[in-house]
């Protein structure tokens, strides 16, 4: 079943079922060694195994049989670990110095008596201000006396009356009479008879002395090159309204297609899911390489060769592998169930990377 396994790499930590090693070498020395604990945590070791003393050899019986092999030496005891030094005393700490005594207050100086009102005139002069308080000795100010009241003001004048109308001008004398103007050249002869007359219409002739106002242009020929139906325009043209091709549009370009678009919708008629994409024509007519997603069945793009460019689906070769970056602690299995398919890779916030398979 398939599903994210972890990809082993320098520095990551794994954990795995089974783990076979083949064509080591032979090392001279083991002072450093591999050994596994009851958790089955692999770790290194050091002068974990050394070799004890090889007995000696029994003499030949009188029967010529071997001798027993001596018992291997004991292991040597590790040696004790040195005792730490002791720690100097730390320093006393300074006493504090004494506070400064605080400053006396200064006694606060006498209020200012408040002015008198001035006395109402006909445009009425403003009362006079009053005293200011004197200010106590080193204590704060004293507050200024009270505006005395502003005198009322004086009427307004009335309105004069508006002057009489002036008497009307005399009429201008009329202007001499100006001279005839040429003779205009004769115009030539002949009508042409218009029919179906109305704005934004095009004049089609019909035989030479009558016309057609066409409200719309229709050729009803096959568009060939010997016939009447062909178009052709030299200038640009602006269409400001929907262009609708019901027969095969043909492009020839001088050089590559230049798309301002930053995004192109494809199958934009669609009302249902189902592939589409690009493809690339090769040595024959209408076939090639097409790069697609095959919406109808993995939900992936992918690619495949040989496909004729009027298809409405396709059967992928091979399949684009696509990069989930995880945030945080997250999971591959918090992955979207789209992503989760064969050959796509879910890389953590912490560094591993899994593959799915």
């Amino acid at each position: 079943m398939a599903n994210w396994k972890k990809v082993i790499v320098s520095g990551s930590s794994a954990e795995l079922a089974q783990l076979s090693l083949s064509n080591l070498t032979t090392q001279a020395t083991e002072d450093t060694v591999l050994v596994i604990n009851d958790s089955g945590v692999i770790g290194t070791r050091e002068n974990a195994a050394s070799s004890g003393t090889s007995g000696t050899s029994g003499s030949n019986g009188s029967s010529g049989s071997s001798g027993t092999s001596g018992a291997d030496g004991a292991a040597g005891s590790s040696g004790s670990s040195g005792t730490s030094g002791t720690s100097g005393a730390d320093g006393a700490a300074g006493s504090s110095g004494s506070s400064g005594t605080s400053g006396d207050s200064g006694s606060s100086g006498s209020s200012g008596t408040s002015g008198v009102d001035g006395a109402a005139g006909s445009s009425g002069s403003s009362g006079t201000s009053g005293d200011s308080g004197s200010s106590g000795s080193s204590g704060t100010s004293g507050t200024s006396g009270a505006d005395g009241a502003a005198g009322s003001s004086g009427s307004s004048g009335t309105s004069g009356t508006s002057g009489s109308d002036g008497s009307s001008g005399s009429s201008g004398t009329s202007g001499s009479s100006g001279s005839d103007g040429s003779s205009g050249s004769s115009g030539t002869s002949g009508v042409i008879n218009v029919t179906n007359s109305g704005n934004n219409r095009v004049l089609t002739d019909i035989d030479g002395d009558s016309a057609n106002a066409e409200s719309q242009m229709t050729f009803v020929t096959d568009g060939g090159t010997t016939v009447g139906g062909l178009l052709t325009v030299t200038g640009d043209v602006v269409i400001s309204h929907d262009l609708t091709v019901q027969g095969t549009a043909s492009f020839q370009n001088s050089e590559n297609l230049l798309v301002a678009d930053r995004f192109i919708l494809m199958a934009s008629g669609s009302t249902s899911v189902g592939d589409g994409g690009i493809v690339v024509q090769q040595a024959t007519q209408d076939y090639g390489d097409a790069f697609a997603y095959d919406g109808l069945s993995t939900e992936r793009w992918g690619v495949t060769s040989s496909f004729h460019a009027s298809g409405s689906g396709f059967t992928p070769d091979a399949f684009m592998a696509t990069v989930v970056v995880g945030t945080g602690g997250a999971l591959p299995t918090s992955a979207a169930s789209r992503y989760q398919q064969e050959g796509n890779i879910f890389t953590s916030a912490s560094g591993d990377v899994y593959i799915y398979s």
